[in-house]
């Protein structure tokens, strides 16, 4: 009888903790509701260039911030034509909401605009074209699970008149 116990209680730890870890160390989990939505903005044919972070422009700053001397305070980004853009500058945001028992929400609701401006606003950027979406769950067992939404597209931003664009 002892010894069915003991593997029972085993049996409920390996179910109770099998998932856990999984949280914490792997990113992903179950995707759904995958989305592409090319025409998610609508540019009405207005002149914009793709914004891209400047790998050589950040490595010059973390120079600076090493030497001790002022480092600029906006993003180090540059910027590319639409017919010279290959792709590569995709930037990725996400929202979530974790669930406490896989019943009541925790946290506040998932917000697809807020995962939208994190990701445009971190280049300062106006909108964002060629829009991918999707839902991914991550289990934590029995303590519940997260909804995350992640979103991911290349940030652009419009070509304004001169003196007219100031941030």
């Amino acid at each position: 009888m002892q010894r069915f116990f003991h593997i029972l209680s085993g049996a409920l730890l390996a179910l109770l903790f099998s998932c856990f870890p999984g949280g914490f160390v792997v990113e992903g989990g179950h995707v759904d509701q995958a989305g592409w939505i090319p025409e998610a903005t609508l540019t009405n044919n207005a002149p914009y260039q793709v914004v891209c972070p400047d790998q050589e422009e950040l490595q010059r700053r973390q120079q600076l911030k090493e030497e001790g001397q002022a480092v600029p305070k906006e993003p180090a980004i540059k910027l590319i034509s639409p017919a010279a853009y290959g792709g590569g500058c995709e930037q990725t945001a996400s929202s979530s909401v974790y669930y406490l028992l896989h019943l009541f929400p925790a946290t506040p609701p998932m917000d697809a605009h807020y995962a939208l401006g994190l990701a445009v606003q971190k280049l300062e950027g106006d909108t964002m074209i060629n829009i991918k979406t999707w839902h991914e769950t991550h289990y934590y067992s029995l303590l519940g699970h997260v909804r995350v939404f992640k979103i991911k597209g290349d940030v652009i931003r419009f070509e304004q008149k001169e003196g007219k664009r100031e941030r």
